[in-house]
């Protein structure tokens, strides 16, 4: 049985001090494959649900949690272009890859796994560590251990 060929690598990056790494991680991955890489960041829904049910007592705050979502995608986009344009700083490491990046909105481990599902992810690509130890996080249930779970492709950590 040989192994399925990676045609698409879906990098899932936090902007933790570790996303550089994997993002370059998975970078030397879509160059060795000659796959496509779409990376992806996940604005995490949760942290703007208090806000909602607030704004929905208070007139005054009518669509705040929305202008604030759209507020936190806008402000990651941009952290999105200038992670990339760091890579390309160093010596064109994404030349010959194609490749996007996507901002989006919901609970990470789902918005991840639809997105992966979506693109047609042969490999996920995230890291091992994030805003909490690998360990730590797989005890609790993290977003990673989620990932790994349920993926229907291949999963890669880095660490």
């Amino acid at each position: 049985m040989s192994p399925q060929p990676i045609h698409k690598v879906l990098c899932s990056i936090d902007f933790s001090e570790f996303s550089p790494e994997v993002l370059a991680q998975a970078v030397v991955l879509a160059q060795k494959y000659g796959a496509e890489l779409l990376v992806v960041n996940v604005v995490n829904e949760k942290a703007y649900e208090e806000l909602e049910r607030v704004s929905g007592r208070l007139a005054m705050l009518d669509g705040v949690a929305a202008k604030a979502i759209e507020a936190e995608e806008e402000h990651r986009a941009g952290m999105m272009r200038d992670l990339l344009a760091g890579l390309k700083k160093e010596g064109e490491p994404l030349a010959g890859v194609e490749h996007s990046s996507r901002i989006a909105v919901g609970l990470p481990y789902e918005r991840i796994l639809e997105v992966a599902e979506e693109f047609g992810a042969d490999l996920i690509v995230m890291g091992a560590r994030g805003r909490t130890s690998f360990s730590k996080a797989l005890r609790f249930g993290s977003t990673a251990e989620k990932i790994f779970r349920r993926a229907t492709c291949k999963v890669m950590f880095v660490r």
